[in-house]
């Protein structure tokens, strides 16, 4: 088989011309997780049969999809001018090659090419579109289907959704498609979080390639393609707005039945007045209502949570967050999503809600999601079990000035795929001067996310740099915090947060601010080691509390540093984010081991430190208290 065109993966630029027969992926004989130091208990029960089965978008959910998870032929090559002619082994889809579920465990090198292929069914039926959606690829993708590639610009981003019309490319029950990536994890203007090269101190393994599900979708010729939902509980209405792709028709109506009522959309909106006594959504009560879109012959099922996130001032003008209307401390924990096995894949879907299960019984109603955007279950996990997430934008590497554009693209990419999910309630732009451009450029993202979505607070920037930094930065050095400049002029400030990092042992807060809530974004970082439990020998943290587990000493440090905390939240600070949820790699400042067989305290005494931090920020907002 002849590949008619050139493909540019990475900087290069060959011809394709090796032929080569497809072979039969199913089965999963001869797979075996790769060796890794520390494994899950859900890494554990990992099959190609039951890797991640579930439907992929549950916000909007439709029939007729094909699940294409499991095991596909691979190759790496370098620099290779064709196709490959031979191909390695067998990989498990959707975890990343370097990972151990994956089967393989290899690390990608500068350079290297790592190609995928598989057989699809594209029968279907007539009138029918063919969809191809991959949910996550790092960093460049090109796709081929019977030695045609799809499109004519490789897709670029790795961390979020795309969807190829592949239905003029496949024929019959049996087509050949083959994936191509190339990841420059640190050596381009990517954003790829915390993935290095030299995984060390507060940077991970990478991650390269498909490491989330790929499906196939088959639609009318006139469907839904996304929607926006935007819920007033003041006004007590739903706004609903639909894209939909149709070759006949500019804007068709769409209708929605939702609370028992049905109306149509115009113009491609519509507005519904929700039934007297709603019920509101909240990390108590996580209440959802289900609804129905239907457009043609297209039907889609999604759901929504009437809420409110915003902040006010309090009886001494000082500015708190509120959730529907009520003052708020929110309190959570850095959580980085990474896993022993899976790295950045989740073992399974279980994985993930535990997780989200162990935060809730501790008394978080918050978590800071680090440097990454999760698949889109996670985020349905916490819209059902009920908890609050602020969102961080993965970080670039390389020059700032010269990523902007794609950087943009990928923020409003994110923001748009969890617009829907009223579990998250504020946006992190950039984290600890991680990609941050100039200070012109800074303001006008800030300005800019404020208008894309009105319906969420931004934090930005979160540590160190809140404005340029230089001379106006705020960071560490040193040993001391230098806090003298740590704000623009007042007409120059952005974003509704000005949020301060501080890993000492009674971490202070910013200055009470007029225009933006004072926010303790990081801070505690208790090293607490659990041997056995180890990823490397080197493990670190930033208060150690010995060579081994003293979960009674890690309990007394961290009960004393929340008290210290609600003394902050009655001076005026509006919220905190532990670091962090479990131990990461080389990182041994989790509250649970990596491998989440060891939980290092006893939730019911975290969920009664938590309360007494609320409490007293609950009073300092009704209070006539001097800071």
């Amino acid at each position: 088989m002849k590949y008619a065109k050139g493909i540019f993966c990475g900087a290069l630029s060959f011809a394709l011309g090796a032929s080569y027969g497809m072979e039969n992926q199913a089965g999963g004989a001869g797979w075996f997780p790769a060796p890794v130091p520390l494994k899950t208990v859900w890494g554990e029960k990992v099959t190609p049969e039951n890797a991640w089965r579930e439907y992929p978008r549950p916000q909007m959910v439709r029939d007729g999809w094909v699940n294409l998870n499991g095991l596909w032929d691979y190759a790496v090559t370098k620099d290779a001018p064709e196709v490959p002619r031979t191909w390695d082994e067998r990989i498990l889809v959707p975890f990343a090659i370097e990972s151990s579920l994956s089967g393989v465990g290899r690390l990608l090198e500068p350079g290297e090419i790592l190609w995928y292929r598989r057989t699809i069914d594209g029968t279907r039926k007539p009138g029918e579109r063919l969809l191809l959606n991959f949910d996550a690829v790092d960093f460049r993708t090109q796709v081929f289907v019977n030695g045609r590639e799809v499109t004519d610009v490789p897709h670029e981003g790795g961390q979020l959704p795309f969807t190829l019309d592949i239905t003029d490319f496949v024929s019959g029950a049996s087509n050949e498609l083959v994936v191509c990536t190339w990841d420059p994890t640190e050596d381009f203007v990517n954003s790829r979080g915390k993935q290095s090269f030299r995984p060390g101190g507060c940077f991970y393994t990478r991650v390269s390639g498909i490491w989330q599900t790929v499906w196939l979708e088959r639609v009318p010729e006139t469907y839904i393609e996304d929607y926006r939902v935007t819920t007033d509980i003041d006004a007590g209405t739903v706004t609903f707005r639909f894209d939909v792709k149709s070759p006949k028709f500019a804007k068709p109506e769409v209708e929605v039945t939702v609370a028992g009522l049905q109306g149509r959309t115009e113009n491609g909106a519509l507005v519904v007045k929700m039934p007297a006594g709603f019920k509101l959504w909240s990390p108590e009560e996580p209440n959802l209502y289900g609804f129905t879109a239907t457009c043609g012959e297209d039907r889609v099922d999604g759901y929504f949570g009437m809420r409110k996130f915003d902040m006010a001032p309090d009886a001494k003008g000082v500015l708190r967050f509120r959730l529907n209307n009520k003052f708020r401390y929110i309190l959570g924990t850095l959580d980085q999503g990474l896993w022993p096995d899976g790295l950045l894949t989740p073992p399974s879907e279980e994985a993930m809600a535990w997780d989200v299960k162990l935060l809730k019984d501790a008394g978080f109603d918050m978590m800071r999601k680090h440097i990454k955007v999760e698949p889109r279950r996670y985020y349905a996990l916490c819209d059902r079990l009920g908890i609050l997430v602020i969102q961080d934008m993965p970080s670039g590497t390389g020059d700032a000035e010269a990523r902007y554009g794609l950087y943009r693209r990928e923020l409003k990419e994110m923001m748009d795929r969890l617009y829907n999910a009223p579990s998250v309630v504020m946006w992190i732009p950039y984290n600890e001067s991680c990609g941050q451009p100039g200070p012109v450029q800074t303001r006008n993202t800030l300005l800019w996310m404020k208008r894309h979505d009105p319906t969420r607070l931004v934090d930005g920037p979160s540590g160190w740099h809140d404005w340029e930094g230089g001379d106006r930065g705020m960071g560490w050095a040193n040993g001391e915090w230098n806090t003298s400049r740590h704000r623009p002029p007042e007409e120059e400030e952005s974003g509704d947060v000005v949020d301060r990092h501080d890993y000492r042992e009674k971490p202070e807060m910013l200055p009470v601010n007029p225009r933006r809530a004072s926010f303790l974004g990081e801070f505690g970082g208790l090293g607490c080691r659990v041997a056995g439990h180890l990823w490397t020998a080197n493990a670190w943290g930033y208060g150690d509390t010995g060579k081994d587990a003293d979960r009674k000493a890690f309990e007394t440090k961290y009960v004393n540093l929340m008290d210290h905390v609600g003394g902050l939240a009655a001076k005026g600070l509006a919220g905190s984010v532990y670091t962090q949820t479990t131990d990461v790699e080389g990182e041994i400042n989790g509250l649970v081991t990596y491998d989440r067989k060891v939980v290092k305290f006893d939730p019911a005494v975290f969920a009664e430190a938590h309360r007494r931090v609320r409490e007293v920020a609950e009073k300092a907002s009704r209070a006539d208290l001097q800071f």
